[in-house]
């Protein structure tokens, strides 16, 4: 698969990601509000669970972005490879 093509997967998996967090952010923070109101082993657990969802997700968001600076360092090594090439075909027409 294309460099380019990864990328716009990636990303693409990245704002979903993104938006997944922002939602487990406030699941989260709901539930740890149960938690502290309520001081039951039941929204205790809830609030474990919603935070280990949101860290899972972020984990994921975090590894997304890994991805993409790798492509992007990956796809600018190439083009600066490109770009070297360059001056050397010119020579080569040339002669």
């Amino acid at each position: 698969m294309r460099i380019q093509e990864q990328l716009r997967r990636v990303r693409a998996n990245q704002r979903v990601l993104a938006e997944q967090v922002a939602y487990l952010d406030e699941v989260a923070a709901n539930a740890e509000t149960r938690k502290l109101v309520a001081e039951t082993p039941l929204a205790d657990r809830e609030w474990r669970d919603a935070r280990r969802d949101l860290d899972r997700h972020r984990a994921q968001l975090d590894d997304a972005e890994q991805q993409v600076q790798g492509l992007i360092a990956e796809r600018d090594r190439l083009l600066e490879r490109l770009h070297d090439l360059e001056p050397e075909q010119r020579r080569r027409d040339d002669e």
